[in-house]
């Protein structure tokens, strides 16, 4: 009998604790995701505002199959069905890249229309 109520005791712990792992980690995961997710967009639109003002900069970031567009000033990152945007660059852009994949180094210049931004992957 007692070893009856050890079983049901460690099996009831057993389920509990995968019951509160799933739901720990399946309300987590995706927050991490947003997360850097917006982190990337910001790194990006902090490297087009310093070409804005110091003529050209750049940044390596890791992409899946990622697009990258800025209009009015302000940059996107667009990653599978998530979309991010960052706050103003204060300088006029207009550009889009698609299809980044990979460790991509994106280069930021200056030009007569405003920020320009050119990718390798």
């Amino acid at each position: 009998m007692v070893e009856v109520l050890e079983y049901l005791l460690v099996f009831s712990v057993t389920v509990l604790l995968a019951g509160f792992s799933l739901i720990v980690f399946g309300g987590l995961l995706p927050n991490v995701a947003s997360s850097q997710g917006q982190t990337e967009v910001e790194q990006l639109a902090g490297s087009a505002a310093l070409a804005a003002a110091e003529g050209n900069s750049s940044v390596v970031l890791p992409m899946a199959d990622a697009t990258v567009s800025c209009a009015h000033g302000v940059v996107y990152l667009s990653q599978g069905n998530r979309e991010y945007s960052s706050s103003s660059i204060g300088a006029a852009c207009s550009f889009k890249l698609s299809d980044l994949d990979g460790m991509c180094r994106m280069v930021f210049t200056r030009g007569q229309r405003g920020v320009d931004m050119e990718a390798a992957c």
